[in-house]
């Protein structure tokens, strides 16, 4: 290695350093490859990681270990050679069902060669919630207890691994999450930009009896899943009310896909409604319209009535609209009779 090449590495993680927004002094070094050692987790816990990621970098992970030997409760795998980002659990030494998504945030790419990257895992009841750079990017359901973690490991291409860990009342956390990016829909005004993923959309005029919402979009080519939620609120935890969750899910291997309705109150989820088989092609556009009627909500893909869900709870609640997965949406409208 010739000085004037390591002069240049030098000057290349400065400079990435000096365009990192989001330094955590109060971050503890640790080493890749060996297990940090984690206070006890529980619903409120989160763990604050910053790294950074060399020229020359094809993938990384970040694994929240187990007591039990072979066992890992969150296996976060950015693969940059792909542009995707894996996450998954093992259990007794085997892989389980992946999730994957092709992330793109405020500035493209969330995960840049030559960069830091700051990353927030939040616990909630149910699910870990992950922001990237102050912006929130997913969730990964809990598969094993968590108080059965103990520890984070961190392998391959990533350099100048630190760790927090501190507790939080909401998430996003102001004091560390960018303002959540709100949108305004108003009737017959069609919002046709700024629709990256995920989007809050305020809806003034709420989403009453006669309300109809039009949706045009795309499905990603891999998808696993996505959302959308007519809820209560603009955070996501404490967990909203949600008067309606529509959840198509996509499953390889022997899971047939799925689309999921349902609605959380009283603080869980209530009864899921499930319809096999799916409509939404991946790669394919497709305009989705959701009516409210007086006996529930009526689900329309282009022109097929794909469900029906009835109102559990009143649709005066709804004020905010919550879009997140593997689509692409082109334009929202809504309107009012």
């Amino acid at each position: 290695m010739s000085r004037e090449w390591l002069r240049a590495v030098v000057a290349r993680r400065n400079e990435a350093f000096n365009n990192f927004q989001h330094v955590d002094p109060e971050a503890v070094a640790v080493n890749v490859s060996t297990i940090h050692k984690l206070n006890e987790l529980k619903p409120t816990s989160a763990i604050i990681v910053t790294g950074y990621i060399p020229i020359e970098a094809i993938r990384f992970s970040i694994n929240l270990k187990c007591k039990t030997s072979g066992n890992i409760a969150l296996h976060f795998n950015p693969r940059l050679d792909r542009g995707y980002v894996v996450r998954n659990s093992k259990f007794k030494g085997c892989w389980d069902v992946e999730e994957t998504c092709s992330p793109a945030g405020s500035r493209g790419y969330v995960f840049r060669r030559n960069s830091f990257f700051h990353l927030t895992i939040f616990c909630t009841i149910n699910e870990f919630q992950i922001a990237i750079d102050g912006e929130h990017f997913c969730a990964f359901a809990y598969r094993m207890p968590l108080e059965e973690i103990v520890g984070i490991e961190f392998n391959d291409d990533v350099e100048e691994p630190k760790v927090r860990q501190t507790n939080i009342s909401m998430y996003p956390d102001p004091q560390i999450c960018k303002p959540t990016r709100i949108l305004e829909l108003l009737d017959d005004k069609p919002l046709d930009s700024n629709l990256e993923l995920p989007i809050v959309v305020d809806l003034p005029k709420g989403f009453g009896i006669g309300a109809k919402l039009l949706m045009k979009g795309r499905l990603k080519l891999l998808p696993h899943s996505f959302y959308i939620n007519l809820q209560k609120g603009k955070m996501i935890y404490p967990h909203p009310a949600i008067a309606l969750h529509l959840n198509p899910r996509y499953h390889y291997g022997n899971q047939p896909s799925c689309l999921v309705m349902n609605c959380w109150n009283n603080g869980k989820w209530d009864r899921e409604e499930r319809h096999d088989g799916q409509t939404w092609c991946p790669g394919r556009e497709f305009l989705l319209t959701i009516r409210c009627e007086y006996e529930g909500y009526v689900i329309w893909l282009n022109d097929r009535m794909i469900g029906e869900f009835k109102h559990r709870l009143q649709p005066s609640v709804i004020d905010t609209i919550r879009i997140t997965g593997d689509l692409v949406v082109y334009e929202m409208l809504v309107s009012y009779s």
